[in-house]
């Protein structure tokens, strides 16, 4: 009592084959678009909580705190602290409530010139440079295909953060 098995024929498998190919390459290029409108996302997400928390944070320690990207560019992350002494710099005896790591390849974070470097809270609650000048600008976050979406952070001189999303557009 043999049961007959069957397999697949050779044409049979390859038209199995052809048709798993056309669907990966219609849903590679989906999938990427997908993956880097997600990277842009949470890049402002972690940007904008940060931006809260920084003012959170100022108003309950009557301190001046910071979001810094120390080098000058946002792409390669910033840290978050306290700035002790009040000159807009971050030194050994400044408390650190945040670091966020570099972000990935392709999105670009820009500040205007007045958050180029840093957005300073004051106790307030307010954004303001050491010298008592408002700090008010925008930060953009792109792509750099731009493929996707450009989202900008705008920071008012009270301090708050409104999101602005416009048509996809290069950096």
């Amino acid at each position: 009592m043999h049961k007959l098995v069957r397999g697949f024929t050779l044409p049979e498998a390859l038209t199995v084959l052809a048709i798993i190919s056309l669907l990966l390459g219609v849903a590679a290029p989906t999938w990427q678009a997908f993956s880097r409108n997600q990277e842009s996302k949470s890049a402002l997400n972690t940007l904008a909580s940060h931006l809260v928390m920084a003012r959170s944070e100022s108003i309950k320690r009557n301190r001046p705190v910071l979001i810094d990207n120390v080098d000058g560019n946002w792409n390669s992350g910033w840290t978050l602290y306290v700035d002790a002494n009040n000159n807009a710099l971050l030194d050994a005896g400044d408390p650190v409530l945040a670091s966020i790591q570099p972000q990935p390849a392709g999105l670009i974070i820009t500040g205007n010139t007045p958050v180029r470097r840093y957005v300073r809270y004051t106790p307030s609650g307010q954004t303001q440079l050491p010298g008592g000048a408002f700090q008010a600008g925008t930060l953009t976050i792109c792509d750099a295909s731009g493929l996707q979406p450009v989202r900008k952070l705008i920071i008012s001189a009270s301090g708050r953060a409104r999101v602005f999303r416009t048509a996809p557009a290069p950096c």
